[in-house]
């Protein structure tokens, strides 16, 4: 020990009384070599699992139109299981599946097209989109709305965040809309009376209780909500964790 003290300049313990203690300095060094140490077997811990072959990050594509709550739950999961794993959200809500295709994610969550047969996809339950506004806009005083009434007042829409893609979701008149990237904008902006848009009856459910948002009497779209990922690229156990969380039921729940 006093060759060590004679090394940092410094002593660690005072042998002023009959039971050594140790100096301020000494506690603030052994402080940080126990920081140390636990970082260093940390670090050991990490190297084993990727030697074992689990990812050091996940990409999870995941739709504006997947129920949050739904997620909470398997990321909670997931973190406490996979600690040393990253894990990166890229929200969208047209391109799940062009998010697979150029190699942004992993694993896609929503509304998946496999028209290129590329990808493994697995359906697990359906969204239904109804179309409202707010209880203040012209169009909720219409008995019957038409697609004519519609075209008069601007359409609130979610875009896709992939600057390739040229997909539109459901839209009225094109020359007269309004492109959020979130479904939280989305329904702000209907409750503020901007215009009207379909919204998944989840997600709007107390708002039209409430009548702060109306149904416009369009017949709602069902939405099928997937999990995918592409067919070339194989998971591993994290990844897998996550694909087999849903698909066995428990991403089939919306509560």
């Amino acid at each position: 020990m006093r060759t060590l003290e004679g090394e940092l300049g410094f002593k660690i313990f005072s042998r002023d009384q009959y039971r050594p203690t140790l100096t301020p300095q000494g506690r603030a060094f052994l402080k940080k070599a126990d920081d140390l140490i636990l970082q260093f077997t940390e670090l050991g811990e990490t190297a084993e699992l990727l030697k074992r072959g689990h990812e050091p990050i996940i990409r999870l594509a995941v739709s504006a139109l997947w129920p949050l709550p739904n997620l909470v739950s398997a990321l909670k999961e997931f973190s406490s299981r996979f600690p040393q794993t990253e894990i990166k959200i890229i929200h969208d809500v047209l391109s799940a599946d062009e998010h697979l295709l150029e190699d942004h994610a992993d694993i896609s969550l929503g509304t998946i097209f496999n028209d290129k047969g590329l990808l493994i996809t697995e359906e697990l339950f359906t969204v239904n989109m109804v179309m409202v506004c707010s209880a203040k806009h012209p169009l909720a005083k219409l008995k019957k709305t038409t697609t004519e009434d519609l075209k008069k007042y601007p359409q609130i829409v979610l875009s896709s965040t992939v600057k390739s893609s040229n997909r539109s979701g459901g839209v009225v008149n094109p020359a007269n809309t309004i492109s959020v990237q979130d479904l939280q904008t989305k329904k702000a902006f209907l409750e503020g009376g901007l215009g009207y848009g379909r919204m998944p009856d989840f997600a709007v459910k107390e708002e039209i209780k409430q009548k702060s948002l109306v149904t416009l009497g369009q017949k709602a779209i069902p939405l099928h909500a997937s999990i995918g990922r592409h067919s070339a690229k194989e998971l591993g156990p994290c990844g897998k964790f996550l694909w087999d969380y849903f698909s066995r039921g428990q991403g089939k729940k919306l509560k």
